[in-house]
């Protein structure tokens, strides 16, 4: 089926719709610009109607020897009306009595080459089309749960979408292009009264304002305007002019007032400087005004090629105005009647948007399709964008999420720096979170990978969901990506949205990028959670970690500035080799009472230590007394390092316990530690100088 959607609107009637209610001369010009009749071969043939009533909806189809195609609208008085074109067959007279709870007299009848099925439809019922294409017939639903209701979208999870763009689908109305031809000021009108250099200004200045640099243009024009003379009137239009399109439309309005009252007939000469003067009108409310002006000015360019296009801005007056259904009449003419015409494609985008608030997930793709259509047929790219946007628009309120989002991203490379940059942003975050939240990432983590390697920008509404960072960090962690992830986490946590998950994002890139050996990264990114999280729970064990990095760079006055205050009173590590690190760099730099403090609570802490370390923990708390003079602690700590199990420096303590007991007097306990080195040692050099020291011993005179 090659169908031509036309959107359900409350009233679709050819011109005689304007009769009273719309002046003559719109009338007039309008049938004299209609094309003359048309005839072609019958191509379709009805031959069947079948009509099934249900519980919940009556099903109507409409059976036919091809594919066909056909408009559905709605029409005044409640009724439906099916124009399938290129069709002949019986027109069904049993069906006029048919009625059930949804519809009722189904009235067929010809229009030219088109076959006409009309029927009541019930006042509480709305309708869904269900054709296909490929199948030859018609099948419609009517019923009340196909009512369009209030103006929101039907799926959950979109009203951020609809509570976003609300205002903007009702209101945006950007500046209009007349389609008249741009009129520049003959330069022999110009030498009448501004010298040669003021000439070239003037007519740089409506350069710039006919390729759009409208600053410019507002800036030139403006001097010119300043000038008491006979250039300033047609300064003032011009001016007008530009602010008209710099969408300053009260103050164009001011302007055009001002410059038509000093030269009044020059609208008469400039159409394009009139119609932006009529739309200046519309705008500010004087409605009646305007629609006066344009439709002398239509009447006056009934014979141009834009004249179609200024019966469209016409029919929007009218609508504001009011006259729907007389503004209808006038678009559905445009739309039939100039098929060549931009303003064709303009007049169906306007019976469109009179749709675009009351559609629902069932009835929604015609009036899609009328957007698809104008921005690929237009000419146009403002026209393109704006009939592209509505398109994706339609199906990110009520289309499937992922199909939504492949739309929205095409828009996105299509239109890159459109007007709907921004908003397209926010819908694109909606449709990624909806996404995220109905896939199972599980059953494939590196689907999600790629996901977010392609959305990461647009991950606002994602974060908020629970175990978000858990699952992004299994999935990329299952890839063996983990250099990807901590460059993700590091783009996301900058950004504003990143809120409450901010702290926890910090903490996987530290973890991940000290998996990597990225200690750089680790470090730059707890300098910056201390910087904005000083007082979170986990900012003393980010604290301990800096401190670590700093202790396995050897950076050990780092490490004291870093980790000193955990030896305060009421100071208790949460990384026990915090104690170690800390005390090790306090060794170095030689402060050996603190060193000794610091390895005490290492070595009195064994819940979750590292036993690996404690043999250099014994090591540097013992040596650090024996440099500040308390001989009898040192010994303590190396004594009670010979009993840990596997210590690889049992020999080393052997013998420091030797030399210790040596120098306070305890000769005997010295040799028996020493003759043990020397006899069952390992290590030949641990046991040469205990050899030395036992040599040393018996050479020694015994005391008288």
């Amino acid at each position: 089926m090659v169908q031509t959607p036309t959107p359900q609107s409350k009233a679709v009637c050819p011109v005689r719709w304007l009769g009273a209610a719309a002046p003559l001369f719109v009338l007039t010009i309008t049938l004299a610009l209609l094309p003359g009749p048309a005839f072609a071969s019958i191509q379709n043939r009805l031959y069947r109607i079948d009509i099934h009533p249900r519980k919940e909806f009556t099903r109507l189809t409409v059976r036919l020897s091809d594919p066909p195609n056909y408009t559905l609208v709605t029409i005044p008085g409640n009724r439906l009306r099916l124009e399938i074109q290129d069709t002949g067959g019986t027109l069904f007279k049993k069906f006029r009595r048919y009625s059930d709870k949804n519809i009722g007299g189904l009235l067929l009848a010809k229009r030219g080459d088109s076959l006409l099925i009309t029927f009541q439809v019930s006042h509480v019922a709305g309708w869904r089309d269900l054709s296909r294409s490929d199948v030859s017939a018609i099948t419609v639903d009517v019923g009340a749960s196909f009512k369009p209701g209030a103006a929101h979208p039907s799926l959950a999870g979109r009203e951020k979408i609809w509570n976003g763009i609300e205002k903007l689908v009702r209101n945006f109305d950007p500046p209009l292009k007349s389609e008249i031809p741009f009129t520049q000021t003959d330069r022999q009108v110009l030498k009448n009264f501004l010298t040669e250099e003021e000439q070239k200004q003037f007519m740089a200045a409506e350069a710039a304002l006919y390729k759009g640099r409208l600053t410019e243009a507002e800036e030139l024009f403006t001097q010119f305007s300043s000038r008491q003379g006979p250039i300033r009137s047609l300064a003032l239009y011009r001016l007008a002019e530009t602010w008209y399109k710099l969408q300053k439309y009260p103050q164009a309005l001011t302007v055009f007032r001002e410059a038509e009252k000093l030269w009044p007939a020059y609208l008469g000469l400039n159409p394009g400087v009139t119609f932006y003067y009529g739309d200046s009108i519309a705008r500010s409310g004087e409605l009646s005004n305007a629609r006066a002006l344009l439709a002398g000015l239509v009447a006056r360019l009934a014979d141009k090629t834009f004249a179609p296009a200024l019966l469209v801005r016409l029919g929007d007056i009218l609508t504001r105005q009011g006259h729907e259904l007389e503004a209808r009449a006038i678009y559905q003419n445009v739309a039939e009647n100039f098929t060549e015409n931009k303003a064709s494609q303009m007049a169906l985008m306007r019976i469109a948007d009179g749709e675009f608030l009351h559609l629902n997930p069932w009835n929604y793709r015609p009036v899609r399709d009328v957007y698809l259509s104008a921005s690929l047929q237009s000419g146009d790219l403002d026209m393109r964008e704006e009939a592209y946007f509505k398109y994706v628009l339609l199906e990110s309120l009520h289309g499937e999420a992922g199909e939504a989002l492949q739309q929205i991203m095409a828009f996105q490379r299509k239109f890159p720096r459109g007007v709907y940059v921004a908003v397209v942003r926010n819908i694109r975050e909606i449709l990624v979170a909806e996404v995220y939240r109905s896939t199972s990432w599980s059953k494939d983590p590196s689907a999600l990978v790629r996901f977010m390697d392609e959305q990461h920008e647009f991950v606002a509404g994602c974060i908020e969901q629970p175990g978000f960072l858990a699952t992004v960090t299994h999935a990329y962690n299952e890839a063996g990506r983990p250099i990807e992830l901590v460059n993700l986490l590091s783009g996301l946590v900058e950004r504003s949205w990143a809120g409450s998950a901010a702290p926890d994002m910090y903490a996987s890139i530290v973890d991940n990028a000290e998996l990597i050996g990225d200690m750089a990264t680790a470090e730059r990114t707890i300098k910056a959670y201390l910087g904005k999280f000083p007082g979170n729970p986990r900012a003393r064990l980010m604290t301990e970690r800096l401190g670590g990095i700093y202790a396995s760079a050897d950076k050990h006055q780092q490490v004291k500035d870093t980790l000193l205050w955990l030896l305060n009173k009421g100071e208790h590590a949460q990384r026990n080799e915090s104690y170690y690190q800390l005390g090790r760099s306090l060794w170095t730099l030689q402060l050996y009472a603190q060193a000794a403090k610091a390895m005490d609570r290492f070595i009195e802490s064994p819940s979750g230590r590292d036993p690996r370390l404690l043999p250099d923990a014994y090591f540097i708390a013992g040596s650090s007394r024996e440099y500040s003079g308390d001989r009898k602690g040192a010994l303590k700590l190396f004594e009670a390092a010979l009993k840990l199990p596997d210590n690889s420096r049992n020999e080393e303590f052997v013998y420091r316990a030797g030399q210790i007991n040596l120098q306070t007097g305890n000769t005997l306990r010295a040799k028996n530690l020493f003759d043990q080195l020397v006899k069952k040692g390992k290590d030949p050099d641990w046991q040469k100088l205990a050899q030395r020291a036992l040599t040393s011993i018996e050479q020694k005179p015994s005391p008288p």
